[in-house]
């Protein structure tokens, strides 16, 4: 991927607001009208972490390895955990970054082009550059020789 300058403007704060509490309001009744059944307990959400930036914390203790995981489990787990949050906050701007509105992957005035398993740049819309990327991790998430699912 090889940045070029390219302004754009950026989404609003509201329009982001808007995606983010509709994607939240979808999210807590399954189809059927129940609630979900109660998460895991995560650290990286509880307020007490939430509230400070990550300079003023040890990192380290926030990501410690438990005792009693496997390695290769523990970086498994939170691989596919991190993929499907990044899946649901870019499902939460989709409506709003479509081929018209985003004509090309850009972050911070830079044109992002994307390359292919032989090297082909291709230029392409922002919503079509995070398909493939998403598509790739997925790929790679879901093969089990990188993450097996079974002993």
């Amino acid at each position: 991927m090889h940045p070029h300058k390219n302004p754009r403007p950026p989404l609003t704060a509201k329009m982001v607001i808007q995606a983010v509490g509709k994607v939240l309001r979808k999210s807590k009744t399954k189809p059927n009208g129940k609630k979900p059944p109660a998460e895991e307990k995560k650290q990286y959400v509880e307020p007490e972490f939430t509230k400070i930036r990550v300079l003023e914390f040890d990192l380290k203790e926030l990501v410690v390895l438990p005792r009693e995981i496997d390695l290769n489990e523990w970086l498994a787990s939170n691989t596919t955990t991190f993929f499907n949050l990044i899946n649901l906050q870019y499902s939460t701007i989709s409506e709003f970054c479509t081929g018209e509105t985003c004509q090309a992957m850009t972050a911070c005035s830079t044109i992002y082009y994307w390359y292919d398993e032989r090297g082909k740049k291709t230029k392409c819309t922002a919503p079509q550059y995070v398909d493939f990327v998403m598509s790739l991790c997925q790929k790679l998430v879901t093969d089990e020789e990188i993450f097996p699912t079974k002993y």
